[in-house]
């Protein structure tokens, strides 16, 4: 249903041609317009105007990516836009029911004529202008009977609001599908995020570790160096006692 839905759209915004457009995105991804030319049987200049004229209308979108082989020339990927055409679906389908409702109304409350020569049909205004006569032919004009026209009225409005309701479901299930999606994205994404978080908290982690070891073999070093200075100066106090115990002890022997 949705397809038809989109094909219905699409040949009322883009011509009959733009629902073998629709046939070949649909369910698609990107596909090439080379592919799109193919399908239709067309040159790819004349699948470029259909297919430009519906991305105007925002039914489809594209995106360029270079080609390597050939010599880096851009090549066109163009995709179905499902949830822009079903909402164009709605909102004209929307302006239809408005249109007809006021026709209805007029039908209902207004006075027509009609002259059977001509088959022509004025309203009460440009009647009583032409003295209720035809503008055409002079002939007397005669009051219309609309009950048939009401009915035919009503029945298509009542067939209107069939597709509309239909229409609104598929809004509905895709905007549901889609909010799955993003959630489903949103979900990927904050574990990603997640993951880099804890990374980076690693790799403070280990930067901290450098350092802290870094740290301690600089007191560790620190500590060594005033030890050996310790023992130098011990060292060079017994020295210095040694002498002035040589010095006393010769002074006595002389």
């Amino acid at each position: 249903m949705q397809k038809d839905f989109l094909k219905m759209i699409a040949n009322e915004l883009g011509g009959q041609t733009a629902e073998g457009v629709v046939n070949t995105l649909y369910g698609k991804k990107q596909v090439n317009e080379q592919i799109i030319a193919k399908k239709l049987k067309l040159n790819i200049n004349q699948t470029r105007n259909i297919l430009y004229r519906m991305c105007d209308e925002g039914l489809v979108s594209f995106v360029r990516k270079k080609d390597g082989k050939k010599g880096g020339w851009y090549v066109y990927y163009w995709k179905l836009e499902v949830g822009k055409s079903l909402l164009k679906m709605q909102e004209s389908l929307s302006e239809k029911i408005e249109r007809l409702q006021g026709k209805l109304e007029e039908q209902r409350n207004e006075r027509f004529f009609v002259c059977k020569s001509c088959d022509l049909e004025f309203d009460e205004e440009h009647a009583l202008l032409g003295d209720y006569h035809c503008s055409e032919c002079g002939e007397l004009l005669e009051l219309k009977d609309s009950t048939e026209d009401i009915t035919e009225i009503g029945k298509e409005l009542e067939e209107m609001n069939k597709v509309l309701e239909n229409v609104n479901k598929e809004v509905e299930e895709f905007e549901k599908q889609e909010g799955k999606k993003r959630l489903r994205k949103a979900k990927v994404e904050e574990k990603k995020r997640e993951e880099k978080r804890i990374a980076q908290r690693k790799e403070r982690q280990k930067k901290l570790k450098k350092e802290s070891k870094g740290k301690k073999k600089s007191t560790k070093a620190k500590k060594k160096k005033k030890k050996s200075v310790k023992r130098i100066k011990k060292k060079s106090i017994k020295k210095i006692v040694k002498k002035a115990i040589r010095r006393i002890v010769g002074k006595r022997r002389k």
